[in-house]
């Protein structure tokens, strides 16, 4: 109990997820059911009693979510031990004072369950309400953890694959800036603002961009690629606007671009057209990129690397909803990208 609420990452609010709710209400009734299956009579007198003890538990249950609720971000800012422990009393003194109404009720309507001895049911009442919190507490904490520490390392890994960009661009990218110094300072300016726009998006927080946005960190790493390749990268587009709001883990394309240039473009002597397609399909976006295959590949374990680390992502992102496609077909190599329209994703 004495860890039960995370300052970092509050774990009284996951009682409002409409998940825990639902289990926090099917654990209630299964309480019910566990006492009335305990208790001594005839039938009829059973179910009396699992429709009134229902009912008190089930109010008793909901009351305690709602003040959970209700007070778990002033309860967050408290050490982890008086947090629990006022969770705790809380909650106890929900089970009292409904015990106390639910008592007198019973007496004025002739109720069986509820009619014992005021004190014998207060006794029972709270003892049964402190082991239940105390393992419902315990539960949803321990729940809390494990979830959170699958997402943080869900985070970490998605952060670890984001931040690489392979390090023959920046050195490609730094001696394209180089040469252009003196022979074109504005072209090198340009360069220099091109990198620096792809290292931004590559430190940023948000973990995903549109489309649109990709693509435009796209067009920056080629602009860095054709001051150095020349003529001999040559770039094709067919975008689809509707296109535009998919949602993306960030820098996803522009491995896959780099990928492209480097073993396809540039292994070939005269180079080749990098083909760059986007599509909306019903509740789905496509996204293509096509390169020629060069007669003498490079070694390709730094182009699966790189897939590898986007298929990931798109699996963080998207689930069994982002996938990612690789094939050959008429001297081209071929990659898609499917991801949900947003609002399907929704």
């Amino acid at each position: 109990m004495s860890a039960a609420i995370d300052h970092d990452r509050e774990f009284l609010p996951d009682f409002c997820e409409q998940g825990n709710l639902l289990r926090t209400i099917l654990m209630a009734e299964l309480l019910v059911f566990v006492l009335v299956a305990a208790r001594p009579g005839t039938l009829f007198a059973r179910l009396e009693a699992l429709a009134v003890l229902s009912l008190f538990v089930q109010w008793v249950a909901m009351v305690d979510l709602a003040l959970l609720c209700w007070t778990r971000h002033r309860l967050a800012r408290l050490d982890d031990r008086w947090a629990a422990t006022l969770a705790f009393l809380l909650l106890q003194a929900v089970t009292i004072v409904f015990t106390l109404i639910g008592h007198r009720l019973a007496l004025l309507l002739g109720l069986g369950p509820l009619g014992a001895p005021i004190v014998q049911t207060l006794v029972e009442n709270t003892v049964i309400s402190a082991v239940v919190t105390a393992v419902a507490l315990r539960y949803f904490y321990v729940t809390a953890q494990w979830r959170r520490k699958i997402e943080a390392a869900a985070q970490a890994r998605v952060q670890a694959l984001q931040a690489r960009i392979r390090p023959h661009f920046l050195f490609n990218s730094m001696n394209t800036i180089a040469s252009l110094t003196r022979t074109a300072p504005e072209a090198a300016e340009q360069a220099v603002e091109d990198l620096s726009e792809l290292f931004r998006a590559s430190l940023a927080e948000r973990p995903l961009l549109t489309v649109a946005e990709e693509l435009e960190l796209v067009r920056s790493y080629l602009r860095i690629e054709q001051k150095r390749l020349g003529e001999r990268l040559q770039v094709e587009w067919d975008l689809d606007p509707q296109a535009d709001g998919g949602l993306l883990p960030a820098l996803t394309l522009q491995p896959l671009i780099e990928n492209a240039v480097y073993h396809g473009i540039e292994p070939s002597a005269g180079g080749g057209r990098l083909l760059v397609r986007t599509a909306r399909e019903d509740n789905a976006i496509v996204i293509g990129i096509d390169n020629p295959v060069p007669s003498q590949a490079r070694n390709t374990r730094g182009h699966r690397m790189a897939q590898d680390n986007v298929r990931q992502r798109l699996a963080f992102a998207h689930g069994d909803d982002g996938l990612l496609e690789t094939g050959e077909a008429d001297g081209q190599y071929r990659v898609s990208i499917r991801i949900p329209w947003p609002e399907a994703a929704a």
